[in-house]
């Protein structure tokens, strides 16, 4: 987020720029459509007031500009509050929405405004609702969706005082009420005639080292048993269980019971030997933490995404029959062995920390998801990966995570375009990687310190980087790009290479950045794709003798090659030459010897003695060290 000074500084140019080209009188509806890209409070919306009288009568009864208040209070501290207070005050009434950031800070002055929100319908705000804040809400009659943070404090009256006084609740959050019991979520459904959904986090963030936590893990148990009967069971929408003593079956009972169940996550529960689901309403499960389950069977057919997270060390199997999942991330914790995926509409699969599954298992998961267009990869048991058109045909992106195990990776795919990594810690075991692809957006390789071989086998490809922003340097065999058509922009930082190979028709800029590499390699680089545009070579300090016949050739950078003694050039559309630190380097042009101060040349030559450097696009902007 941007500080104020440089806020205003850019609201004041937008508005100087504005008077120039009328904006000042354009319909309402027109500059309405503008301001509704502008975040009230992030964006400091109010100031726009103080322009003109009619742009502040346009924000006064402008109510879809205010109709959603969302506060962070990381960045504004004191001005925060005074900024709040103003909204309240004078636009309160077009409030419907009001949602605070988690673990941000709440004024406790704020309450003294929320009364001026007559309009105000939703409401989350994370606070600990003590007797103060109760009635403070309790005047807010209008609310139709609420979350109740209750801590240790809230009891069941509490509750009940709260229903009587809010009689218009739609959905109600009872988010971390340690104190409740099922009886008070019992109590307020009469009083609540048009409530509709109940979200309950059954125990979430519970300290464990609290005495009363025990007490608290007995209400939540009796409170799982209680949803099974009418008229609560058909109003629990969204279930959090964490620290839940419930056996298998208990847990599939309650959930069968749960007619409208959208969203179900399970975490640091005991006495689950395993998980077992069938529900016809669920969309979401999240499991995390169960060390004692080996084994999640799930059966929803409206079942969207899952997730199974980290802290699932006795797991083994996994079984999912969702026709309409399209999600699914997947943490085998290293114990996982066989999983069974039947979906007909999977587009996305995130399998990591899974050395145990099986190599057949594996397959047969992607042979039965056709559709899976977003793959990312951790560890699985196996040396040498192949990803083809029959085993995965729609597959248009792979992401490399931390985990991956496999040695060799073989991709023949023609519908894939983003291949990347997303690393925290570098992958240390993939050795070679081969590519067979119709249209390559991109390539992006970070974190392979292990890499040998790499050979790109395409149509055409408009990115390539690899081993960007890393200090370490990559020790490469063969690199081999081989496109039919065109070469968008290649980069490679920070690689000592054997052999370079690049064919292209066309290939726009080439960048070897800090790249160690012999002559000879070089200019076998260099005859295999004639047609570059932007030559970029800056920092490679180990070629001595260069010499580049290329018609096409408009910008070469020759920045900081301090061994470069010779330069031999015959490239007639030549527009800039970049020989920046290059101080014992001879150019010629045509086979004739160029002084390289005080005589004209057909371009523009930035000389050995000037330290002016280029950046990687084309065309490539010029900044001074």
């Amino acid at each position: 987020m941007l500080p104020y000074e440089v806020r205003d500084a850019c609201v004041q140019t937008t508005l100087e720029e504005a008077n120039m080209t009328g904006i000042l009188d354009l319909p309402y509806e027109t500059m309405v459509a503008i301001f509704k890209h502008l975040e009230p409070v992030d964006d400091i919306l109010t100031r726009l007031a103080l322009v003109c009288l009619k742009w502040h009568d346009l924000l006064y009864c402008s109510g879809t500009l205010w109709k959603t208040i969302n506060i962070d209070t990381t960045y504004y501290k004191s001005l925060h509050f005074r900024l709040v207070v103003g909204i309240f005050h004078f636009y309160g009434h077009h409030v419907q929405k009001l949602v605070w950031r988690e673990n941000t800070t709440v004024y406790e002055s704020i309450f003294s405004c929320l009364p001026r929100l007559k309009n105000l319908k939703v409401l989350r705000i994370p606070v600990l609702w003590t007797n103060r804040v109760i009635d403070d809400m309790c005047l807010l009659t209008g609310l139709e969706n609420i979350q109740i943070n209750g801590g240790f404090t809230l009891t069941d009256g509490h509750l009940f005082e709260i229903a009587k006084c809010l009689t218009n609740l739609k959905t109600v959050t009872l988010n971390a009420c340690w104190r409740i019991t099922i009886n008070g979520v019992i109590a307020i459904v009469p009083n609540l005639q048009f409530l509709e959904n109940v979200h309950l986090k059954v125990n979430s963030n519970l300290p464990l080292t609290d005495g009363r936590s025990e007490t608290a893990i007995r209400n939540g148990l009796h409170i799982m048993k209680g949803l099974v009967f009418e008229p609560i069971c058909n109003l629990v929408s969204v279930l959090c269980l964490h620290f839940v003593s419930m056996e298998t079956e208990e847990l599939l009972d309650v959930v069968k019971n749960l007619k409208n169940l959208f969203k179900l996550s399970i975490s640091n529960c005991e006495h689950f030997h395993g998980i077992r689901l069938e529900s016809d309403s669920l969309q979401k499960l999240c499991v995390f933490n169960i060390w004692s389950t080996t084994f999640i069977s799930v059966h929803s057919p409206r079942l969207r995404q899952v997730t199974m997270d980290a802290g699932m060390e006795s797991i083994e199997r996994v079984e999912i029959f969702a026709e309409n999942l399209r999600r699914a991330i997947l943490n085998g914790s290293n114990s996982l062995r066989t999983l069974q995926i039947k979906s007909d509409k999977l587009i996305f699969l995130e399998l990591c920390h899974s050395e145990l599954i099986d190599k057949g298992c594996f397959r047969d998961v992607l042979r039965s998801n056709i559709k899976i267009s977003r793959l990312r990869l951790g560890c699985i048991s196996q040396d040498s990966l192949t990803l083809d058109e029959n085993l995965i045909p729609c597959l248009q992106e792979l992401c490399l995570l931390s985990d991956f195990s496999c040695e060799a990776l073989h991709i023949r795919s023609p519908a894939i375009r983003l291949l990347h990594t997303k690393v925290e810690h570098d992958i240390i075991t993939l050795h070679h990687l081969y590519i067979k692809a119709n249209h390559l957006c991109k390539v992006a390789l970070v974190g392979l310190p292990a890499l040998k071989t790499v050979t790109v086998q395409c149509v055409s490809v408009d990115c390539i980087e690899l081993n960007l922003c890393s200090d370490d340097q990559l020790h490469i065999e063969s690199f081999v790009v081989h496109a039919l058509n065109a070469i968008g922009f290649l980069r490679l930082f920070d690689c000592r290479v054997k052999m370079l190979v690049v064919s292209a028709q066309l290939a726009q800029t080439i960048v070897l950045y800090r790249c160690q590499m012999t002559d000879y390699v070089l200019q076998m680089a260099l005859g295999g794709c004639s047609n570059i545009s932007h030559l970029n070579l800056e920092k490679c300090t180990e070629i001595c003798d260069v010499n580049i016949s290329m018609r096409p050739l408009q910008y070469l950078n020759m920045y900081e090659c301090t061994s470069l003694h010779r330069l031999s050039l015959d490239c007639p559309q030549l527009i800039a030459v970049n020989l920046g630190q290059c101080s014992n380097v001879k150019m010629y042009l045509r086979g004739v010897e160029q002084r390289l101060s005080g005589v004209a040349v057909p371009f523009r030559l930035v000389e050995p003695a000037k330290p002016i450097r280029w950046s990687h696009n084309f065309p490539p902007q010029e900044y001074r060290c």
